[in-house]
């Protein structure tokens, strides 16, 4: 039985190492059981869903001064995306990008990216963000969720967990359930804290895309700090940096500090 345990893990194990890849900017290891281009199809059509019900309760603001806003700062930062992704080995995935963006009323202080180049911001972000450096920033933070693969990954990282699961299920049964005692719940909370959607690994690497991005585009990337200034002062991204998919204000701040020597070289004024 113990042999038959150890083949299936291994078996799981090899899967999973076949399927890693490198994450574009900082080269760490990602687990892609999805191709980005497939979870791009899917987003397409749920943003679609998404985009059609907010126009059929007359929700959206494109035809507002922040509408047109969001819609030139997105051309500038779409084409700088574009070129990065040309210079940088990623030309094959510029094909799948049809951008769009979409502001829609609500007092949510929120914004995201979707795989396919679909793009949203919600009214209540506007007034924090202030400046068009703030709106590209964010922009491009959220682009770099795309970029990054993050998407596909976290879905994958949902898949792993599943599979996880089934074979710990096998394993109990080969074993006559001397697994048992390492709790089904137990574990299942352990995989949802560790694969968050974008966890605090991901948000780094977008925040740095973002900074990249925006300083293509012509916007100043110092700008970026000021940005999580403010979100901070607005109480986002306070509390714990435990079990959070957000790194702390203080962290994120510092780390784009850190950053913004490297950023300031694609800076286009």
């Amino acid at each position: 039985m113990k042999r038959k345990s150890k083949l299936i893990i291994s078996i799981l194990g090899m899967l999973l190492l076949a399927s890693c890849t490198t994450a574009p900017l900082t080269g760490r290891k990602q687990l892609k059981l999805v191709s980005d281009e497939s979870v791009a199809r899917d987003s397409v059509e749920s943003y679609r869903q998404f985009i059609n019900e907010a126009s059929s309760k007359n929700l959206l603001a494109n035809d507002t001064a922040d509408g047109r806003r969001l819609k030139e700062i997105g051309g500038r930062i779409s084409r700088a995306v574009e070129k990065y992704m040309n210079e940088n080995g990623m030309s094959k995935k510029v094909n799948s990008l049809n951008w769009e963006f979409n502001l829609i009323k609500s007092n949510e202080m929120n914004a995201f990216a979707m795989p396919g180049g679909k793009i949203a911001f919600f009214t209540g972000i506007m007034p924090v963000l202030k400046t068009d450096g703030g709106i590209a920033f964010v922009m491009g933070h959220e682009i770099g969720h795309v970029i990054g693969g993050h998407h596909a990954e976290g879905k994958s990282n949902r898949l792993t967990a599943g599979v996880v699961m089934i074979g710990k299920g096998v394993v109990d049964v080969l074993t006559g359930g001397a697994t048992e005692a390492i709790s089904n719940d137990l574990i299942g909370q352990g995989l949802q804290i560790g694969l968050l959607k974008f966890n605090r690994t991901q948000e780094y690497e977008a925040d740095k895309y973002g900074m990249i991005f925006m300083a293509m585009a012509g916007y100043n990337p110092e700008e970026a700090i000021k940005v999580q200034e403010r979100m901070a002062e607005k109480g986002s991204g306070k509390g714990s940096d435990f079990l959070s998919t957000h790194p702390s204000s203080d962290k994120r701040i510092q780390a784009l500090k850190d950053f913004l020597p490297e950023a300031m070289k694609y800076y286009r004024k």
